[in-house]
């Protein structure tokens, strides 16, 4: 069984957010709704964005972003989109899309209503199961080689963010709890770090001396293989 985390921003990591996957699916479906709706327009004859943007009296800015799958469009913006590129039979496919797309983030938030300590817990038993952990982290230092200060304070950022009960005192306990992975059994951990996780600062320049002085201690582990790309 092999685990894969992966992240993009400082506050929506697998390791402190509600199952990454969820996640994963609906910005796969936006950025995929978003490369249909470029190819509408250039279609349609509109070269750039910014002559779409004059032509439907938006900021270029957003049509750039719903293109890219940076931002859920809603159902009056298709209707505009195909009215504009002349692709009405398109809409009720992409109002569909946009709804299960919306349906996908909506679940996504609910399972962190409960706060953040019951996602922690209930990857325990998936870390006791598994034998070999294959992370990627570009943006942040994995959650099982994180020291207590740092790992407190990736989840106090959480709580701010999403606006969930503030449990980070014990959500942080059962993440170093999933620590005792490293020592026990026969698990291999390859983990790869992006540059901006060793420099990113969370809690301040004594939070970051110990978790750099935490990642040079767990480099000597036999099973762990610890790489950064810059």
């Amino acid at each position: 069984m092999c685990a894969t985390c992966s992240g993009s921003t400082p506050f929506r990591t697998p390791s402190t957010s509600p199952d990454p996957s969820v996640s994963n699916q609906a910005q796969e479906a936006r950025e995929a709704q978003g490369a249909r709706l470029r190819g509408f327009r250039k279609d349609a004859g509109f070269a750039s964005g910014r002559a779409f943007a004059v032509a439907t009296g938006w900021a270029e800015s957003k049509v750039s972003r719903l293109e890219n799958g940076k931002q859920n469009p809603s159902e009056d913006d298709i209707r505009t989109w195909c009215m504009k590129t002349d692709r009405q039979e398109h809409l009720a496919d992409l109002i569909a899309t946009v709804r299960h797309i919306d349906e996908l983030w909506l679940e996504w938030r609910r399972q962190f209503q409960a706060g953040a300590k019951q996602r922690q817990k209930k990857a325990l038993s998936v870390y006791a199961k598994t034998k070999v952990f294959r992370i990627w982290h570009p943006t942040l230092v994995w959650g099982r080689l994180q020291t207590a200060e740092y790992a407190a304070e990736t989840f106090r950022q959480v709580v701010d963010y999403y606006e969930i009960p503030d449990d980070a005192e014990a959500a942080t306990a059962k993440r170093l709890e999933r620590q005792q992975y490293l020592y026990r059994g026969n698990r291999i951990f390859d983990v790869v770090l992006g540059g901006q996780a060793l420099c990113t600062n969370f809690g301040g320049l004594e939070v970051m001396k110990g978790q750099l002085d935490r990642l040079l201690a767990v480099m000597r582990l036999p099973r762990l293989s610890l790489r950064a790309v810059p």
